[in-house]
């Protein structure tokens, strides 16, 4: 009798894209054996310095392999929607936009006021909130002038909506890696970001850094939506640095992690 036996355990690879469960009470709550779980693992890799560095202050987490993450093509090669289309979700141009969540680290509550303090001095633009609407949300922005709440949108939307817009804003207290402002950067937007948490990281001089609290961000947005030279420098700027974040880069060198350890 043949006697089968089950093939040798690969490597343990564990990829980390945030610790905003141990840091926010309005999360998801942590998982109660994942610490140890990733302090056992052969090896974490997390997708920004700063994510790595907030394992390891709150995890224990040592010794974390850096990879970013990637953009997708279809936001470099984004067409911005047309008058016809936006008209379809309720917005026409000049618009700047919010694409994310309501979560707490999100800092809504700074984007509201930055909008109260700036949108008379942006008279031709709204401020567009993509992404699940909810009561406080609604009830964060109720009597400010030209908010579209769009809500949800189709994923095949999205490159176009931002690609379409004059600003995009990402008023963040934490974010383990901060996608939309990659995003917004891929398509050739200028962008207004919060200078915490991995957005320096991943921004680097490529897009307008502010503190995360309402006459920054009211300060910033004006300045990115006056457009001129220095903006226009900085985007071409942000679209080169989005080309080093591919999906491609990041695979190969996941890939590379597990080769090392295989």
């Amino acid at each position: 009798m043949d006697l089968i036996l089950p093939p040798p355990a690969g490597p343990d690879v564990v990829t980390l894209h945030d610790v905003v469960a141990w840091e926010f009470k309005d999360e998801s709550a942590p998982v109660a054996a994942a610490a140890s779980e990733l302090r056992a693992a052969d090896a974490v890799i997390c997708v920004s310095q700063f994510t790595a560095g907030e394992a390891e202050r709150l995890l224990g987490l040592k010794d974390a392999v850096v990879i970013p993450n990637g953009v997708g093509e279809e936001y470099f090669s984004a067409v911005p929607l047309s008058p016809e289309q936006l008209t379809d979700v309720g917005l026409r141009q000049p618009y700047l936009l919010y694409a994310g969540g309501s979560a707490a680290r999100k800092n809504l509550p700074g984007l509201a006021e930055a909008w109260r303090l700036v949108h008379d001095r942006l008279p031709e633009h709204s401020l567009a909130l993509a992404g699940p609407r909810n009561r406080a949300r609604d009830a964060l922005f109720a009597g400010l002038p030209r908010i579209v709440h769009l809500g949800r949108l189709p994923d095949p939307l999205m490159p176009g909506l931002v690609a379409a817009a004059a600003v995009v804003v990402v008023p963040s207290l934490y974010e383990g890696f901060g996608l939309p402002a990659l995003e917004a950067m891929a398509a050739g937007v200028p962008l207004v970001a919060s200078n915490r948490a991995s957005l320096p990281e991943v921004v680097g001089g490529a897009g307008t850094l502010v503190d995360p609290f309402g006459p920054s961000l009211a300060e910033g947005l004006e300045y990115a939506a006056g457009g001129g030279m220095a903006i226009t420098a900085m985007v071409k700027k942000a679209r080169g640095r989005a080309t080093t974040f591919t999906w491609e880069r990041s695979a190969r060198q996941h890939a590379e992690v597990w080769g090392s350890l295989v």
